[in-house]
């Protein structure tokens, strides 16, 4: 691999922060999540959806850093729902036993309502 090919933007959405990953997620850019991830809910509060939309892959450090800042927010009374339409990211999260811990929803709209 090796090659950057993450994508990442975030903007406000009323009271939920929407995080958007797109390309891969593995070991060589977990980092960049994780600190993308924490830079948006210190600036935009606890209540965050994260885009997975356009991930194309995610392997099990990215998964971690998902796990990881789910436990940090409910810490502060915080949420954390996933947009995961079914495909590969989806069922890495099925295989993993990480599904039930978050809601997962087929598209952005439908977590922003």
């Amino acid at each position: 691999m090796g090659v950057d090919v993450l994508e990442m933007t975030r903007r406000q959405h009323g009271e939920l922060v929407v995080v958007s990953l797109a390309g891969e997620v593995d070991v060589d850019n977990v980092s960049k999540v994780r600190r993308c991830l924490d830079e948006a809910v210190q600036t935009h509060g606890p209540r965050l959806v994260v885009d997975l939309t356009a991930l194309t892959f995610i392997d099990t450090t990215g998964l971690g850093v998902l796990v990881r800042q789910l436990a940090a927010l409910r810490d502060r009374d915080g949420t954390m729902a996933l947009v995961a339409p079914d495909g590969q990211v989806l069922r890495r999260l099925r295989r993993t036993n990480l599904a039930p811990l978050f809601p997962i929803y087929d598209t952005l709209s439908q977590a922003l309502a």
